[in-house]
């Protein structure tokens, strides 16, 4: 069993690194290498359950960007201790969200930009390792008007690769 991230965000960063590098331990048992988690968006506090996709379904690790960096850190660590390669989501962030992108076509934020504090955990699991970036499938207005980020040359070549360094593989979200 694998806790909520919610749940998992009230332990230190040591226990969520040696509880990941289990888990990674039990995945790498049944033959998955590769873990689409974790989920590194932010849910600002004003913003909370109201958010579907991360805050109604406990998936976030809290309303602070440098909270959800470190724990993060952690299971991506955790992750890589036991041999499982990770994928940090929902790229640039879904935490401002209210539509669901896994079951609403179409989700806007009108407020994230390219240099955004909340996109801390993506910023710091690149800086460690992870292999895999998954991308929302949300349209970013400051970042990109025209496209949702999985089709954005803005996200992805500018923001994600650019910016952010990114050189690993990237993955859409639920199209």
């Amino acid at each position: 069993r694998i806790p909520s991230a919610e749940e998992q965000a009230g332990w230190s960063d040591r226990t969520l690194r040696r509880r990941a590098g289990t888990w990674s331990t039990q995945l790498a048992r049944a033959g998955i290498d590769v873990n689409l988690a974790p989920v590194a968006d932010v849910v600002p506090r004003p913003v909370g359950r109201g958010n579907r996709p991360i805050g109604a379904l406990r998936r976030g690790y809290g309303p602070s960007p440098a909270v959800v960096a470190k724990k993060t850190v952690a299971v991506v660590a955790g992750m890589h201790d036991g041999g499982t390669a990770t994928a940090v989501k929902h790229f640039p962030g879904l935490g401002r969200v209210r539509g669901n992108t896994d079951t609403v076509a179409v989700v806007g934020d009108r407020t994230t930009t390219r240099r955004d504090a909340l996109l801390a955990g993506f910023r710091a699991d690149v800086q460690h390792g992870t292999e895999l970036v998954m991308l929302s499938s949300a349209t970013y207005t400051k970042i990109d008007r025209k496209r949702p980020a999985t089709y954005s040359p803005t996200v992805i070549g500018d923001l994600l690769r650019g910016d952010l360094g990114f050189t690993g593989v990237v993955v859409s979200d639920d199209l």
